[in-house]
């Protein structure tokens, strides 16, 4: 694994997160000290119907694919390991059973729903 690939994996793993009106996912960046942010609104959406769930999900995920890439500004192949990270904690952080349920319908590895707080 080279060294750009662990500050990724280093940086996605602090996933800052802002529910009020959406989320933050961290880039991986060339300078190990610079964290970019790609903020997912979705105020707009019904988080609680399959459908709104489904559109978070792509919102998700699509932040993540740029937010892997090498660089914002001139996107290129993203990292795989990085994009799915990025999405697992995202899903984790935003906290909605339904999005679980859209998680977990398109990926091998499921998320636990024990990992879902009681709190919101």
């Amino acid at each position: 694994m080279n060294s750009l690939n662990i500050i990724r994996h280093v940086v996605t793993a602090a996933v800052i997160v802002t529910l009020a009106s959406g989320f933050a996912l961290p880039a991986g960046a060339a300078d190990a000290t610079e964290v970019h942010s790609i903020t997912v609104k979705f105020a707009d959406l019904n988080v609680s119907s399959p459908e709104g769930a489904a559109e978070l999900y792509a919102r998700i995920r699509a932040a993540a694919r740029t937010a892997c890439s090498p660089s914002e500004s001139t996107p290129s192949p993203f990292n795989d390991a990085c994009v799915r990270k990025a999405i697992a904690d995202a899903v984790i952080r935003v906290n909605r059973m339904e999005l679980y349920a859209v998680y977990n319908e398109r990926n091998k590895t499921p998320l636990p729903t024990a990992l879902l707080s009681q709190q919101r």
